[in-house]
């Protein structure tokens, strides 16, 4: 793994923001180098409100889709929510549910079956509004390219308001009103806007024009947070401002189903960061998604009833474990099939097909495949009869163009640069995987299939202390384009032997001039011996941290790489 150690930019400007904020040096220098470069962007970072978020307003397609939704209201029609089976879609399904209950007894909802309809607007869906008399459709974080469905409901005597954030096609669907962040100019923060967060803004906006109390409305931003952190977009700006905000409603929502399910997961009570929404709260949200049905998760998040929350909370539980037992297996048969079918050291891509996959989980596994082989990885199922993929990418590799230069052998495609969906006839796959093979072997070198790991500076000893901590903690919740600094200290002296903790955990202590610090490091028993070795430097990655395990925070770094003069450093 190479370390790339980000260079100081403007290293007078970080040292006066500093002195005028009265901040640790290496604070103001990471926010310069992430584009923060004035006192009053910085204070907003540290100390965010929710008066900061922008104008619902200023998103295209606003005026008129809000004018749509409150005639309905006035006119008795019968709405339906047209939801996604992933968190994201999940979490904006339940949000403008409860929303617009608070205006109409006239609202239900959609959400398709992964297996049966795939991603997207579907005429199952749009059947079964109009056996129920439906007259409007509002998509969320789907619709932008139903350009068809759109039509179709149309002939039915039904209305669409599309709201999504997935890039659009070469041809919008003829809607009564599309509100997408993408369509409106760059740059803006609410461009990045997840589905949930696009849900959010509609529902603002009909809180405005009727002018309801907002209050009743952040009560709702325990799901914003869920949906937007585990859909993982950029987490600055509004997004930043809806995950901080809405992680501390989490902690103590009043949304039984939510209790429910931080119960079961064993972290009611506790400080939440983004983490445990990544790993903790949305595997469990996806999984009835994947392998059964996205109605058990809406339900749970939707329901009054604590008894009914409580079971649907425990099924929950059963239903994600279930997911990891298919998970591994799959994963196992994967190595396998790269050990057989794959020349990992010519080949940049990753491209596999295996008859009895389920569809649910090949997302999952190929994320897995890229972790271990940081390759471009696209997994393929034919179990029903047509191949239906997940792909993911590396750092650097857009995986939304390459797909599309191989779409003569495709059904259908979808997705974005570091994730997309395929369906593919089978006959295609080899032509497909040739293909695909070529463009990464143009497109890659070897130098961007090596992992990088990114430093965001060098600590001296003098600088590790639980002032840094807390000043560190004021950049949560962490996420893409706000990730957690990882620092690196030199020369690392180990007065001890490591030990080994759990079943491959390591802990040693490393002495500074000013005292010894606790390093933790998950997954790296392998390296017990080597640490305490003294014919080499020990340069360690790390991320600072509280450590509570004692009754009372003590400063911790939890590795992220050792080196041992074996890694390239790039500064």
């Amino acid at each position: 793994m190479k370390w790339i150690i980000e260079k100081p930019k403007d290293r007078n400007l970080a040292m006066r923001l500093a002195k005028d904020l009265q901040i640790p040096p290496i604070i103001s220098q990471i926010l310069v180098n992430r584009g923060i470069q004035d006192v009053n962007t910085m204070k907003k970072f540290f100390y965010p409100s929710l008066d900061e978020l922008s104008d619902p307003f200023v998103l295209s397609g606003m005026e008129n889709a809000v004018e749509r939704i409150i005639d309905s209201f006035k006119n008795k029609e019968k709405i339906m929510i047209f939801g996604d089976y992933d968190v994201d879609g999940i979490t904006a399904t339940s949000l403008l549910y409860l929303v617009l209950n608070r205006f109409s007894s006239e609202v239900c909802y959609y959400l398709p079956n992964r297996l049966s309809e795939g991603y997207g607007l579907s005429k199952e869906g749009i059947h079964e509004a109009k056996e129920n008399n439906v007259k409007l459709i509002i998509s969320v974080d789907c619709g932008i390219t139903g350009v068809d469905e759109v039509e179709y409901a149309k002939t039915l005597g039904i209305d669409f308001v599309i709201s999504d954030h997935h890039e659009p096609g070469t041809k919008l669907p003829n809607a009564r009103a599309i509100v997408n962040p993408k369509l409106n100019p760059e740059p803006s923060d609410y461009r990045e806007l997840s589905g949930v967060g696009v849900a959010f803004k509609l529902a603002q906006g009909l809180f405005d024009i009727l002018g309801q109390d907002k209050a009743e409305l952040y009560e709702h931003l325990d799901l914003v947070a869920l949906g937007t952190i585990a859909d993982i977009v950029p987490l600055r700006g509004e997004n930043r401002i809806l995950a901080k905000f809405g992680l501390r409603k989490l902690e103590s929502t009043s949304k039984v189903g939510l209790k429910a399910l931080l119960k079961t997961a064993g972290i009611w009570g506790q400080d939440l960061a983004s983490w445990h929404v990544v790993f903790i709260l949305a595997p469990r949200l996806n999984a009835v998604g994947r392998i059964s049905t996205p109605k058990t998760a809406f339900e749970l998040l939707t329901t009054r009833d604590i008894d009914y929350a409580n079971n649907t909370a425990e099924l929950l539980e059963k239903e994600n474990k279930k997911r990891k037992k298919l998970d591994e297996k799959i994963f196992s048969e994967a190595i396998e099939q790269i050990e057989r079918e794959v020349d990992i050291d010519n080949e940049k891509a990753v491209v596999l097909a295996n008859d009895n996959w389920h569809l649910g989980v090949i997302g999952i596994v190929a994320s897995r495949i890229v972790e271990r082989y940081n390759r471009p990885t696209i997994l393929i199922t034919t179990i029903d009869g047509e191949g239906k993929g997940s792909a993911r990418s590396i750092q650097g590799f857009h995986l939304l163009n390459a797909v599309k230069e191989c779409k003569d052998f495709l059904l259908k495609f979808g997705g974005h640069k570091y994730a997309a969906g395929l369906s593919i006839a089978p006959e295609k796959i080899s032509a497909f995987k040739s293909a695909f093979n070529k463009i990464t072997s143009r497109t890659l070198t070897e130098e961007d299939l090596i992992p990088k790991l990114k430093i965001a500076a060098k600590l001296e000893p003098k600088e590790i202390n639980s002032k840094l901590v807390e000043w560190l903690d004021l950049f949560k919740p962490y996420g893409p384009d706000n990730m957690r600094p990882i620092f690196v200290l030199e020369d690392a002296q180990v007065p001890y032997k490591a030990k080994i903790i759990g079943e491959d955990h390591l802990r040693f202590k490393v002495k500074t001039p000013e005292k010894m610090y606790n390093v933790i490091g998950f997954g790296f028993g392998k390296y017990q011996e080597a640490v305490y070795r003294s014919d080499f430097p020990l340069n360690i990655a790390f991320v600072l941290e509280f450590n509570h395990y004692y009754g009372f925070p003590q400063v911790q770094l939890r590795l992220k790489d050792l080196n041992f003069g074996d890694h390239e450093l790039e500064y």
